[in-house]
């Protein structure tokens, strides 16, 4: 097999991809961070995986109205300033960057708070071993038995104005929300899915640099005017120059060859070949990730979409669902009913942002068959949709006294009496 053989480039082996994650996973974050701060489609590609996992936001749905309606309408970050919705994206942003997400909870002023710090400030350099099978791994603690029971903190950010050396803190595993995919036994840090194509986005980057320059050179006409007695052409002006529109008269027997730039027609098909690396990697289509639709038709477009939205789901429920917003919804009951603001605490479902339609009319049809086949119930459809079932409801009987009753219209060959 061509995959174990030895004629393999660069001699790319993973002995163990846990470490090799903690010991790359600094760099590539600050340099996914810097083109996503300076590259449009490293930046058009965050903004996707954080708008394909988190929509317009996942709601608190359980049987009290009043309990969900008051964590889906309350801001708990410290500030008091960002929204839930907004508190998602931040969260899923840092994994789309870091590859990992990392947050606190407090209690400010009796209520409770939810902090996303900076990945690095989870200490990096802090590695102990107990001796016992236990201890801590870049700012992990763990126990012999792979239980997390503790993280060590770093008070300030990396670039904090008012950073100093000092040593991290022990927070228990109880105060802190990290989160990443893991894919290898072992794992404790995350890595950015960008990864696997940086070296593809320096190429693009490369690739879109050379075609720059050769546009400039191109643009730049050069002419040659040969005299075959060897006179002065240009009559002794040493800046002689054609200018637009200009008309020159060559003496009998002057040669004029004109210089143009090298061409590369291929440049467009190769820069898709790159992109398309790029969107296969992030589980997105390359006509979201560039916004080229040209020669989709709508089958091939629904097909990408749908194994797109796949896998962001898949993600949704994983990272955003479990991973941050269950433990958040759960301090937060803890703490209203502690308060005596709420009088238990309820199982907390959510609603999930509705994607949007690609065919509203088909995709309508489809539903009212399933519906009428037993296959899906109103409330799956109108959840789907991301509505609640119950403010649908009251909405439907609202409307109902109000709705005009439409006139019978008789049919022409019907008398009226």
């Amino acid at each position: 097999m061509n995959a174990a053989s030895s004629n393999w480039p660069d001699d790319a082996k993973s002995f163990a991809p846990s470490a090799d994650i903690r010991g790359a996973s600094q760099t590539v974050s600050q340099r996914v961070a810097s083109l996503y701060l300076n590259d449009p489609v490293v930046r058009s590609g965050v903004n996707l995986l954080v708008s394909n996992i988190v929509g317009s936001g996942c709601r608190l749905n359980t049987p009290d109205q009043a309990i969900d309606a008051e964590f889906n309408s309350a801001r708990i970050d410290p500030s008091r300033r960002m929204s839930s919705a907004a508190l998602q994206r931040a969260f899923i942003r840092s994994i789309a960057l870091a590859g990992e997400a990392l947050a606190l909870h407090r209690l400010i002023g009796g209520s409770y708070a939810c902090q996303i710090l900076d990945p690095e400030q989870l200490d990096r350099s802090k590695n102990e071993d107990f001796g016992d099978g236990g201890g801590i791994v870049a700012g992990v603690e763990k126990t012999f038995d792979g239980q997390i029971v503790a993280y060590w903190i770093l008070p300030q950010a990396p670039g904090d104005p008012f950073a100093r050396a000092i040593q991290s803190r022990r927070f228990p595993a109880s105060e802190v929300i990290h989160i990443f995919e893991q894919e290898f036994p072992g794992q404790v840090r995350g890595i950015s899915p960008f990864t696997p194509v940086l070296s593809v986005l320096n190429q693009a980057s490369i690739a879109i640099e050379a075609r720059l320059k050769q546009l400039q050179v191109s643009a730049m006409l050069t002419a040659i005017l040969t005299s075959p007695d060897g006179t002065d052409a240009f009559e002794g002006n040493p800046n002689a120059s054609l200018e637009p529109g200009a008309i020159i008269r060559a003496r009998p027997g002057e040669d004029v060859s004109v210089v143009n730039g090298p061409q590369s027609p291929e440049f467009n098909s190769f820069m898709k070949v790159l992109y398309r690396q790029v969107a296969a990697a992030l589980g997105l289509t390359y006509e979201d990730l560039i916004g080229d639709l040209e020669g989709v038709n709508y089958s091939s477009f629904r097909g990408g979409a749908l194994t797109a939205r796949r896998k962001a789901e898949a993600q949704r429920k994983v990272l955003l669902i479990e991973g941050f917003l269950q433990p958040v919804s759960e301090r937060w009951q803890a703490i209203e009913v502690f308060s005596g603001r709420q009088r238990q605490i309820v199982n907390a479902g959510w609603i999930e942002p509705a994607w949007p339609q690609v065919d509203p009319a088909k995709e309508a049809d489809a539903e009212i068959a399933l519906l009428d086949a037993g296959l899906k119930s109103r409330r799956e459809i109108i959840e789907a949709r991301g509505r609640e079932f119950e403010t649908v409801q009251a909405e439907i009987a609202a409307d109902e006294p109000r709705t005009p009753k439409t006139p019978a219209i008789a049919k022409p060959d019907e008398v009226v009496e």
